[in-house]
């Protein structure tokens, strides 16, 4: 860091660059005079004059003590810091001039007087006052844009931000629904600010669409007059439509934690096309009043499980695990707009105390950090006189978490002892999948069995909602004793479409001796294994039928092991690799298995061993194996597995088929007519990569869909459709990376 310190400086002609750059620690007065540059003796000011140049380079620190700043030319910032100090000044020092001043890093640290903006600031990262005063009539932007968001650090009891100020909030081009708050008190309306008076500037503002729009109202115009923005009613506990943005204000005015949390559907800018389903862009939504600082105390439903809707009242992210909360449950929860199509609830919590925080949804990007700008909701957890979060200078963080409000695909992750991550995703046409909700299950024998404020109510998306239901309440996240054989999660899944769906199974420290998990399907009949100890991933689509959009359709079972179980081998797979014959095999409930044989054959009647592999350890719930055919023929050679438990029973698995030679590409189904639940896709002269199957049955109905790959050349995948299909015609369809199609006719006998 370079340290500039200035008592005075003079950039005055018209054509003067000046530049600070390098290393190390300077005292600028020494530089300008060893440059020929006298600093004034009687203007305490920095003043740059027209069409010159100032110019911090890298991480520089400014000090300008004693001194004023006035800027009739161009400053350029960079990652600088320009502090203010200072106290032998007779009179409060200002930044003025013709052009508007943009800072990196703003302090100011004067013990006598303090600092005024006489014209327009920008603060792009730091606003710090740590000594003194700031005033800063109504020229203050705290700017938000697609890389930073400006915030206001720990202003400290002995100063003041005095006057108002533009707070901005950069949105992302994604149509969706936001809690959002404006961090001011004696603000101005709705459309004053956030519809920007109701005049239209590209990337600026947004529209407000409500029925019986007019002039009068404010409401913006659309045909379909749907109500784009609503406050919350702690009495009724419900969303109440804001049908006039010109009277709707952001806050009161005493200056004591009265900024209002409010839901709010952002497609955009104002341009009128926004009204559109088809259209969005960015924007930024700028909120006007004085900046609220020190302790604020907003007081919260005094009913026990009530809600009440808060929304951040400081310039700047906060963490919720330094509030004080009186009679409230640690938890909090929030709109996550990267969500499905419109975003969606994610609760976060820490019932433990240890300021880890548990999500609902494990692969959201929101954290403990409130972000400036966001609103939430807090749960009461006493019927008491006095129910209050109270947010605290200290309770500010630095930690600007952009993904909240521009947000990137997210890694999930989860932590605990004991649990059950779920997330439903939107399985996409184009083998892309859409974070769509998620529930969380905990067992420890500190729970309880019952429904109490352990557990965590579900609140409702508008596209998808999954929960866990149990004495008849939706949760989004539930607490329980330890798991047990015979124990049981029940899912309630709701507001579906005829589509396709993903659920991901996160299970950690529930692995025991003596249990199993299945997740059981009760429109299909089937039961998929759970993995106890890792990640499950199911998909399964909801069609026509009314029984495969139930809501209870699907629930996770624990079951005791009260006999060996057969080994499943799921999935067989061979293919060409240069002139030999890959054969991959993939096994699950392996327990009481002693080995298994690959036979081979040329005709696909009769087959002969040709290798034998042992157990790759004991009692796997998964296992991969593989064998290479160092004596491939030219033209067809057939492979199955065949398995022997300890019991000597012996199992087959299908037989897939690889030819070798140059031939025609394309794809067929071998054997076909099918039996049994097990399709064999042979892939002939096909290009290396990912290829997506799915299956539809006469009615058009989706059945399963995969994805497999593809080594390239000649290869068969087995495709197990969990259980086995009806008889009847069905239509496999094949989808390369290339978008390329290809369809097979699947006779089932």
């Amino acid at each position: 860091m370079k340290l500039f310190y200035l008592p005075a400086l003079q950039v005055n002609s018209s054509a003067t660059d000046f530049t600070l750059t390098g290393k190390g620690l300077i005292f600028l007065v020494f530089v300008l005079l060893l440059a020929g540059i006298q600093p004034p003796l009687k203007a305490q000011q920095i003043s740059i004059g027209q069409r010159s140049n100032l110019v911090l380079n890298g991480n520089v620190s400014l000090v300008i003590n004693n001194a004023s700043f006035q800027n009739n030319g161009n400053f350029a910032a960079g990652a600088s810091t320009v502090s203010f100090t200072g106290h032998l000044d007779t009179t409060t020092a200002n930044v003025s001039g013709s052009e508007s001043t943009s800072f990196n890093n703003l302090s100011i640290a004067k013990t006598a007087y303090g600092l005024a903006l006489k014209s327009a600031v920008i603060v792009e990262n730091v606003l710090a006052v740590t000594a003194g005063n700031l005033y800063t009539d109504s020229n203050l932007t705290l700017r938000s844009d697609v890389n930073l968001t400006a915030r206001v650090d720990v202003v400290p009891a002995s100063s003041k931000i005095i006057g108002k100020a533009n707070v901005e909030r950069y949105v992302p081009a994604r149509r969706s629904w936001r809690l959002m708050t404006a961090p001011v008190t004696n603000s101005n309306s709705i459309y004053d600010s956030w519809q920007n008076g109701g005049v239209y500037a590209p990337g600026v503002g947004m529209l407000v669409t409500g029925p019986n729009p007019s002039e009068t109202n404010g409401l913006d115009v659309s045909v379909q007059n749907t109500v784009s923005i609503k406050g919350w009613n702690h009495s009724t506990q419900q969303f109440v439509n804001v049908v006039n943005t010109k009277t709707a204000v952001f806050s009161g005015n005493t200056g004591s934690a009265d900024n209002l949390g409010f839901f709010v559907f952002v497609r955009g800018d104002r341009d009128p096309v926004n009204t559109n389903p088809n259209y969005k862009n960015v924007t930024t939504l700028t909120s006007t009043g004085a900046l609220q600082t020190g302790t604020q105390t907003f007081a919260a439903s005094p009913v026990l499980n009530k809600f009440t809707l808060v929304g951040n009242p400081y310039a700047s992210p906060v963490d919720f695990n330094s509030v004080t909360r009186t009679n409230l449950v640690k938890r909090f929860y929030v709109w996550d707009p990267s969500l499905n199509s419109v975003g969606g609830y994610v609760m976060l919590d820490d019932l433990d105390g240890d300021n880890v925080f548990q999500k609902s949804i494990a692969g959201s990007a929101q954290t403990k950090d409130i972000q400036s700008s966001q609103a939430f909701f807090v749960q009461t957890n006493a019927t008491a006189a006095i129910a209050s979060i109270a947010f605290n200078e200290s309770s500010k963080s630095g930690n600007n978490n952009n993904q909240v409000f521009r947000p990137v695909t997210a890694t999930p992750t989860g932590v605990g002892n004991g649990q059950v991550i779920t997330t439903l995703n939107l399985l996409n046409s184009d083998n892309t999948i859409t974070l769509a909700d998620g529930a969380l299950a905990e067992f420890n024998h500190l729970y309880s069995a019952a429904v109490d404020l352990d557990d965590a109510m579900k609140f409702g998306n508008t596209n998808e909602n999954l929960s866990i239901i149990r004495n008849n309440v939706s949760l989004t996240a539930e607490r329980r004793p330890a798991a047990t054989a015979n124990d049981t999660l029940y899912f309630r899944l709701a507001t579906t479409t005829q589509r396709d769906y993903q659920f991901v199974f996160e299970v950690s420290g529930l692995e025991q001796p003596g249990m199993m998990g299945f997740l059981e399907d009760s429109y299909t009949g089937t039961s998929t294994f759970i993995n106890l100890a890792g990640t499950t991933i199911a998909n399964f689509s909801i069609n026509a039928q009314a029984a495969s959009a139930a809501i209870n359709r699907f629930k996770i079972v624990f079951k005791p092991i009260s006999a060996p179980l057969p080994v499943t081998i799921s999935n067989v797979k061979a293919y060409q690799k240069a002139n030999q014959i890959a054969v991959e095999w993939k096994v699950e409930n392996e327990l009481n298995m002693l080995q298994y044989e690959v036979e081979k054959s040329t005709n696909g009647t009769v087959f002969t061993p040709v290798s034998t592999i042992k157990v790759n350890g004991v009692n796997n719930a998964y296992n991969s194996y593989s064998w290479l055919d160092l004596t491939a023929v030219q033209e067809n050679n057939f492979y199955r597995i065949k398995s022997y438990d300890n019991n000597g029973k012996v199992k087959y698995s299908s037989i897939v088929k690889v030819t070798i030679g140059k031939g025609a590409g394309g794809f067929s189904i071998y054997p076909n007519p099918v039996t049994g639940s097990m399709i064999n896709l042979v892939m002939m002269n096909q290009p290396a990569g990912e290829y997506q199957v799915k299956l539809t049955n006469i009615a058009g109905q989706s059945i399963f869909v995969k994805s497999v790959e593809s080594n390239g050349g000649n290869s068969t995948e087995s495709l197990n459709t969990g259980s086995k299909l009806p008889a009847g015609i069905y239509r496999l369809e094949i989808i390369s990376r290339d978008h390329l199609h290809n369809t097979q006719k699947v006779i089932v006998e």
